[in-house]
């Protein structure tokens, strides 16, 4: 896997919708990959924002918040960018290794 980092956030627009909510767009110095949008959807989260919040498309990261919370929710938003890359840089163990450390045949002969 690259070590290509953490895209930056280059531009955001924040649009004043009614009921006092606001419609944001992160805009990212590059476009996520699938296997990068899956990473940042599957951060786990307690309490709101969570991920599935957020909409991803390319390099746009859009959602929408009431006024006062639009400081956590762009916070939020960096914080799980930050926390999807570092989980690629964990290393995946398949079911062989699982099987060989249990002292089990493989299941591909």
């Amino acid at each position: 896997m690259d070590a290509v980092g953490t895209p930056e956030i280059v531009r955001e627009k924040t649009t004043r919708l009614t009921g006092g909510r606001h419609a944001c767009t992160l805009i990212l110095e590059r476009e996520l990959t699938v296997e990068e949008i899956r990473r940042f959807y599957a951060v786990p989260a307690d309490d709101a924002p969570r991920a599935i919040d957020f909409q991803l498309e390319g390099r746009i990261v859009r959602y929408d918040c009431s006024a006062e919370d639009e400081a956590k929710w762009r916070l939020a938003a960096q914080i799980f960018l930050v926390k999807s890359f570092r989980a690629a840089a964990t290393v995946r163990r398949t079911t062989t290794d699982v099987r060989r450390r249990m002292g089990l045949p493989s299941l591909h002969n």
